[in-house]
């Protein structure tokens, strides 16, 4: 049943299941054949391709049954707002490679660092990468946060069973075991500090890291008080939760000239950040992405 499902992919492919008749009819066909499939699926969206498992609770199966990547105007905001001679893309928290398949195809000119602690996960974007024939996209295997040092990553995949949460997250309860190991721990100022970058360098910095998303933008101060540089985070309920949570992290880039907006182009004050999380329920975690800028984007697309 795969090769037949993967040849009808191969005549069909995503990109070409572009409405909403057209994507229902697409769930419709996969829901009835799911359970004969094991996968993994190469899902064509024409700039490129990513493997897609159907395995229920692995994050890549929303592919198939939505026919589309999460985060369309995350990362059409990212593609357009890089257009400088030089172009640098920091995926922090890669996973599979949504993000950075995404831009170092899209954009000219482009080198992505692509940060990724998990094991198993790296394993994925590889085989994502190499799928795609990319140069240009470096996986690197470190945490991103404030200060350099050591942690403990809780690993959610389980390439035993090509079962993904989404990757994992930096934890300072539980012990060390297969799926608690420690890894290195760097912020961006060190790893970019010897990096050959100028006036003429574009960087936007994409951060989701369950939790530990204002450490890792506090570790990246010089880059953007410094650079053309555009950060796009996500705000939640674990960033609150950490032991050093402070609001007046953001107010600090704020009182600098960078503006906070929300993903539709919104300017927003820091407080109303903590706000949305007060409004959530408790089945949800997370009130979206945001992103902080000195310099005018153009969220119109």
């Amino acid at each position: 049943m795969d090769f037949i499902f993967q040849k009808i992919c191969n005549i069909i492919p995503a990109y070409k299941i572009d409405t909403k008749f057209k994507k229902k009819f697409f769930y419709i066909f996969f829901s009835i054949v799911q359970f004969f499939l094991k996968g993994p699926f190469v899902m064509n969206f024409k700039n490129f391709k990513i493997f897609a498992y159907p395995t229920k609770g692995d994050y890549t199966r929303y592919i198939l049954t939505r026919v589309e990547i999460p985060d369309p105007r995350e990362r059409n905001l990212i593609t357009q707002n890089l257009n400088n001679e030089n172009n640098i893309f920091i995926d922090c928290g890669a996973n599979a490679g949504f993000y950075s398949l995404d831009v170092s195809t899209k954009v000219k000119n482009i080198l992505v660092y692509a940060f990724e602690p998990s094991k198993e996960e790296r394993f994925f974007l590889k085989n994502n990468l190499i799928l795609n024939n990319l140069t240009n996209v470096q996986i690197v295997d470190l945490a991103v946060g404030k200060e350099n040092g050591t942690a403990i990553f809780n690993d959610t995949r389980d390439l035993s069973y090509n079962n993904s949460s989404g990757g994992g997250f930096i934890t300072t309860e539980n012990p060390k075991s297969h799926n608690n190991y420690e890894v290195q721990v760097i912020n961006l100022d060190t790893f970019f500090k010897d990096k050959d970058l100028s006036n003429k360098t574009s960087i936007f910095i994409k951060i989701d890291l369950e939790g530990y998303d204002l450490k890792a933008i506090n570790g990246a101060k010089n880059l953007m008080l410094n650079y053309d540089c555009t950060v796009i985070f996500e705000f939640s309920k674990m960033i609150m939760e950490q032991s050093d949570y402070n609001i007046k992290d953001i107010d600090y880039f704020l009182d600098r000239g960078f503006i906070l907006y929300d993903i539709y182009g919104q300017s927003i004050k820091s407080t109303e950040l903590e706000k949305k999380i007060y409004e959530l329920d408790q089945d949800h975690d997370t009130c979206g992405n945001f992103i902080l800028s000195k310099k005018k984007l153009n969220f119109n697309f």
